[in-house]
């Protein structure tokens, strides 16, 4: 069965997919943390300070540079750009895609590892890490990329596998601190030991590894001690991982923000839509096998994907404090446990009704997810671009041609959900974020300001409403004043004009205060300030979508307002 599956045919599927995902590049930043991750880059670039990382000028210590490293240098490539800022990611979604692919081949064949990248490429998860632009994407590909070039390393004993290999350990570290060595560790760890590989555990090339790893964490220690001295280093290699453990970090104690500890059961379920189902079942095959064979070695061809996910997944869950993108990073092990259960014992049909019962659960997800995209297309934000329809029309047609009259197995299962998944996508690329976005103000706002050519220090905020994006899309750390006309009395000493975002009470205020008359100081009366204009702004936070919010009828109920007044002497 693994013969007749045109690679081809997947590798056009990935293609599309990340044509879909470029179209993406040049949508708005999020709030909360893409939005000040990009500001920071913005603020990286423009001090030229790579060693020292500042929020808003001011010392930073969370996040690992490496975001902030590349986001800056794209930026002065290429200008402060929406799509300069998330080139890097997505470029390491590549990587992952890619690397996913070979690792599948290493272990199995070319066409389990053609499948599961494609699972990878088209999974929920990837497709919002490539709008919402986090460290997880750069972690994703580094760390895949790691294991494989290291376990092509354990094979082929190539030395540019092993510096490859520790090379990307390195760079996964840079991106999101000591998880970055923990999976690849744990993947190899379980595949030395199931095979009784007990030699693999002492060797000494794995001394020159760990010095091409300190030598590529060098420059961020230097600036971790420069600018936090002794406490930087503790903090970043063992309390912001290890210390939500141990309760060192308050992110594992203070901050517990209710996730239980199979929180990320029901979180990976989602995040590897279309695909978990099969993972489930693909992972329950393997653990049957272990545990009747008494972990002998041989029962399984490998034990990387399956030890690399499990102990990975129970590490994360220990943790009190618990987002939903901490778990992406085991997607590339999942779909290689998919991919082998679909190619090994779906498709050849030893149990009949195991593929009936997932052609119907695919053909239920493709339904699902075409009606879906109709309502993307024609309902939440009105009706789409002509092109847009036309070419997610393409797609069902598509996806009706291969579930009618194709022959083959593979395609017939597989490929009418793989175009339900393209056309949303696309739908969510071309018209819903870019359409959504509309509703973050604080990003509209910032464009505004810069578009007029606002000098530095006359774009305010008053009543405490900030939010990152506002610092990226004016290219500036927006201040705050707290009370009027006092502080815009001060301000406009300096700025013939200023321009301050605020909600409605504020707007009133200012409005108010503009009708003020008030002596000056030779007794002359005269008013605060004049009110040049006021804009007023549709505000939603993005980030936490909500029905009624997505539902015409009843969104301007959910929505707040938001203003950007111009004031002047």
């Amino acid at each position: 069965m693994n013969e007749r599956i045109n690679i081809r045919q997947l590798f056009y599927f990935i293609l599309a997919l990340i044509v879909i995902f470029a179209c993406g590049l040049n949508i708005d930043v999020m709030d909360v943390d893409a939005a000040q991750y990009a500001s920071m880059a913005r603020e990286m670039s423009e001090t030229g300070n790579y060693l020292e990382v500042t929020n808003r000028y001011h010392d930073y210590l969370d996040k690992p540079p490496l975001l902030f490293w590349l986001s800056s240098f794209s930026f002065g490539i290429f200008g402060i750009h929406n799509w300069a800022y998330k080139l890097p990611s997505f470029l390491f979604g590549l990587l992952a895609i890619w690397s996913t692919y070979g690792l599948g081949k290493l272990l199995y064949s070319k066409q389990t590892g053609a499948v599961a990248a494609l699972m990878l490429a088209s999974c929920t998860a990837i497709f919002i890490v490539h709008n919402d632009i986090r460290t997880d994407t750069m972690l994703i590909g580094a760390v895949v990329f790691s294991i494989w070039q290291l376990q092509l390393w354990v094979r082929t004993k190539s030395w540019w596998n092993l510096l490859f290999g520790f090379a990307g350990i390195g760079v996964a570290m840079l991106a999101k601190g000591p998880l970055g060595f923990m999976m690849p560790a744990l993947a190899l760890s379980s595949e030395f030991a199931y095979k009784r590989q007990w030699r693999n555990f002492f060797r000494w090339q794995w001394l020159i590894g760990l010095a091409i790893i300190a030598l590529i964490l060098l420059p961020m220690c230097l600036g971790l001690y420069r600018q936090h001295g002794p406490r930087g280093l503790y903090f970043y290699f063992w309390e912001q991982s290890f210390g939500r453990l141990t309760g060192d970090s308050p992110w594992g104690t203070k901050f517990d923000n209710g996730a239980g500890p199979f929180f990320f059961v029901h979180t990976f379920l989602w995040v590897f839509l279309p695909w978990s189902v099969l993972f489930v079942f693909g992972l329950w095959k393997n653990f049957v096998v272990l545990l009747k064979s008494r972990f002998r070695e041989g029962f399984l061809p490998e034990a990387l994907s399956t030890g690399g996910f499990v102990l990975t997944f129970i590490a994360l869950s220990a943790s009190k404090y618990k987002l939903p993108h901490y778990i992406y990073v085991t997607l590339p092990l999942a779909s290689l446990i998919a991919a082998r259960f679909l190619l090994q014992d779906v498709l050849p049909r030893a149990k009949p009704w195991l593929f009936i019962v997932f052609r119907a659960l695919f053909d239920v997800l493709a339904l699902a997810l075409f009606a879906a995209t109709g309502v993307v297309l024609f309902v939440i934000f009105g009706i789409a671009p002509w092109y847009l329809i036309v070419l997610c029309a393409l797609f069902f047609a598509a996806a009706i041609c291969f579930r009618v009259k194709k022959n083959e197995a593979f395609p017939k299962l597989l490929y009418p959900l793989l175009f339900a998944v393209m056309a949303a996508y696309a739908a969510g690329n071309l018209h819903f974020y870019p359409q959504l976005l509309r509703y973050q103000s604080t990003s509209v706002a910032g464009k505004m300001v810069t578009e007029a050519n606002v000098p530095p220090g006359a774009f305010v905020t008053y009543h405490d409403l900030f939010e990152h994006s506002m610092d990226f899309y004016s290219r500036r750390a927006v201040q705050y004043i707290h009370a009027v006309p006092r502080d815009l009395d001060s301000l406009l000493r300096t700025h013939s004009r200023v321009w301050i975002y605020t909600d409605e009470q504020g707007e009133k205020e200012i409005r108010d205060a503009a009708l003020e008359v008030v002596p000056d100081e030779v007794g002359v009366y005269k008013k605060h300030y004049e009110l040049v204009e006021s804009k007023r702004l549709p505000h939603f936070s993005v980030q936490f979508l909500t029905i009624p919010f997505l539902d015409p009828r009843t969104r301007e109920e959910r929505l707040r307002w938001r203003y950007l007044v111009t004031v002047k002497k």
